[in-house]
């Protein structure tokens, strides 16, 4: 039950870090790269060395290489959805995925499904819409990206999340799950370094110290994301669809709460009201996945 905890709270850090990041008007993708730079380490120290023979035999490394291209190009799209299509689309995008690996799983891997579960898998879309609603007057520069934005990002983190059971559930990752962690970052950080040196003017940023400490919280959090989802799996206490569920579920119900605390958000009777399916769900989920 601790990894699950742990994953819970590593979701919910990492919603905190970008919300901060915004806030202390820090550069995204230097803190992106510094985050992927934190989470190779965290990664190879937890394992206990850098074994880079074992990591080009590993039965993992082919799909590693996937995964670790996915993360940081998702982070990115998610970064050019914001701007072009508005945060409030793209934020729906992004939870909404959570269905994808719930549905990967139970397919894929024939999980039984119960009334309960296809309940609260509807109470857990219920919950995105209502919980990420707020009247917006954004502005999009076109149509067209309003809907395919959105739409690749709502598949690129539904791939990333199946990716991550598939490859657990293809090679059994066990005691390797701190090297397939740091294996994917490590990646990630390689592809994000070649795009700063490309990009004009991003280089430079990585000399201010917001960048380091944001993206070092960042990368401790994301980090724990994959690491600590993939030991709650290994545990088996849990069903692998009601596990994702429960953390993105509670992910959407505790951004809330500290929305309103620390920055002072609003809320609207919807957003309420979303709060309240996400309870639902978690308990649903819960009870169905044990």
């Amino acid at each position: 039950m601790a990894w699950i905890i742990l994953c819970a709270i590593s979701y919910i850090g990492i919603f905190v870090i970008f919300k901060l990041i915004d806030v202390k008007g820090a550069p995204l993708l230097n803190c992106i790269v510094v985050n992927y730079l934190t989470a190779t380490i965290l990664g190879f120290a937890i394992f206990g060395s850098f074994p880079v023979a074992h990591i080009v035999e590993a039965n993992w490394f082919p799909i590693g290489i996937l995964l670790g291209f996915l993360f940081i190009v998702t982070f990115l799209l998610v970064g050019i959805s914001s701007s072009k299509t508005g945060i409030v689309i793209t934020t729906v995008a992004s939870k909404m995925s959570l269905v994808v690996p719930m549905l990967f799983y139970i397919i894929m891997y024939g999980e039984p499904v119960s009334a309960v579960k296809i309940v609260a898998i509807l109470l857990a879309v219920a919950s995105v819409i209502l919980c990420t609603y707020k009247p917006s007057k954004e502005k999009t520069k076109s149509d067209i990206w309003k809907f395919l934005l959105p739409a690749i990002i709502f598949i690129a983190m539904g791939a990333n999340d199946s990716l991550v059971i598939y490859s657990r559930e293809r090679f059994g990752i066990s005691d390797d799950a701190a090297l397939f962690t740091a294996t994917l970052f490590g990646i990630s950080l390689l592809c994000g370094i070649l795009y700063s040196i490309v990009k004009k003017g991003t280089l430079r940023k990585f000399l201010t110290f917001k960048t380091w400490w944001l993206g070092i919280l960042l990368g401790s959090f994301n980090f724990g994301s994959v690491y600590f989802v993939i030991q709650s799996m290994n545990t088996g206490i849990i069903s692998t669809s009601s596990l994702y569920g429960i953390c993105n579920t509670s992910t959407i119900l505790l951004s809330i709460l500290i929305g309103v605390i620390f920055f002072k958000e609003k809320l609207t009777r919807l957003n309420v009201v979303g709060g309240i399916c996400a309870i639902a769900t978690i308990i649903l989920l819960a009870y169905s996945g044990m």
